[in-house]
């Protein structure tokens, strides 16, 4: 086994001011250790061990090696101190024999994959490799003495290890209490080497940092298609419903529901969009309890799952299949209605139509069709 990782997620995140330890917060349909497990290069490691608090790991963690089953995730037992926590994850990590260990406070989850594989490039010929970044920035202390900012240096994670010798440092340490790896590996007689590391390697500490994050993390854009016909009950004295607009002069579709056509296939491409299945498989046509149901309130559902998973629309487009009625002149109201179910402006919104030439069973004027094609974008 070449090389391993060490994520160290112990810390309660007092300065953040929450209940909630930072590493743990939810922000949008994510946290720091599962967006950091996310976007991490499945080749880089061998194996990872997520240093936890028991209680943490049950309560905040328990889908994390179901949803990474790519990634070997082990646990080991955090201590009282960011050092106690290392020497127990390096204990733990002691019989699978690694040649390197990377040790990364899991606070920083924008650090790269180039920036990682940099460091275990360099451990191919350094038993160490630790990034820093300077800053230009006027320093001096509150005292009014004056620092030579060449002089500063500002240490990140990861920080690189032959595992053996990182373990012997920590074994021979006396404190519990170095806040930094590189420190311990120095007092063995160790040096080490430094390479630059990346200003947006941000450690998050404060609420600003996590306003920071959000801004600049990558996004994730999801797309997903609906599609919905049903045949026009001509027998039937109830109205035609598209997109919750009631429409006089129209026969109604048939269908379990109110068969509005419209709303299921918006639906539908939300549920595809959340990789969801279908609404069949949320509102089935063989339970009664939905039968003749208003589709606003499939409508809602969707909306609240997108809000529970940390979405938001940005574009809908919806099209009409149908020979009558004119889609056009009923547009803004649809839009209207879609806009106040799924909190949305009516500018992110597009309905149209189209005839099907006479062909089939809609060219006939014996049915409607719609699709719908959704973007949505974490928040």
């Amino acid at each position: 086994m070449r090389n391993a990782l060490i994520l160290l997620a112990g810390g309660s995140g007092k300065r953040m001011n929450s209940l909630i330890p930072k590493q743990f917060l939810k922000i949008g349909n994510t946290n720091l250790i599962d967006y950091f497990l996310n976007n991490l290069d499945i080749n880089l490691f061998d194996i990872i061990v997520i240093a936890v608090k028991n209680d943490h790991k049950k309560k905040y963690l328990k889908f994390i090696k179901k949803k990474f089953s790519h990634l070997n995730i082990h646990y080991s037992t955090s201590g009282e101190t960011r050092q106690i926590t290392t020497k127990k994850a390096l204990e733990f990590l002691r019989k699978y024999t690694p040649i390197n260990v990377l040790i990364h406070d899991s606070a920083r989850p924008l650090v790269s994959n180039s920036l990682i594989k940099k460091i275990t490039k360099s451990l191919e010929k350094n038993f160490s490799c630790i990034p820093f970044v300077s800053y230009s920035d006027y320093i001096k202390y509150k005292k009014n003495i004056i620092i030579n900012n060449n002089e500063i240096m500002n240490i990140q994670t990861p920080q690189g290890f032959n595992f053996k010798k990182i373990y012997k440092a920590h074994m021979l340490s006396k404190s519990n209490k170095s806040k930094d790896d590189s420190s311990i590996f120095e007092l063995i007689g160790e040096k080490s080497n430094m390479i630059i590391g990346e200003k947006t390697n941000l450690k998050i500490t404060t609420k600003e940092d996590i306003k920071y994050f959000k801004n600049i993390r990558t996004k994730d854009y999801r797309s997903g298609i609906g599609y919905d016909i049903h045949k026009i009950d001509f027998n039937s004295k109830k109205k035609l419903i598209l997109c919750g607009v009631t429409i006089p002069n129209y026969p109604p579709l048939i269908g379990h529901s109110d068969a509005d056509v419209g709303y299921h296939a918006v639906c539908d491409s939300i549920f595809g969009s959340l990789s969801m299945n279908d609404i069949g498989n949320h509102f089935s046509d063989k339970n009664k309890k939905w039968k003749n149901a208003n589709s606003k309130i499939f409508i809602n559902y969707c909306a609240k799952k997108l809000i529970e998973r940390g979405y938001k629309i940005v574009n809908l487009d919806i099209n009409f299949i149908c020979e009558k009625p004119n889609i056009n002149k009923l547009s803004h109201l649809m839009k209207k209605n879609l806009s106040s179910n799924l909190k949305i402006t009516t500018g992110r919104i597009s309905i149209k139509a189209t005839t099907n030439e006479k062909i089939g069973l809609i060219g006939k004027g014996e049915g409607i069709a719609a699709e719908s094609i959704v973007q949505i974008v974490n928040v």
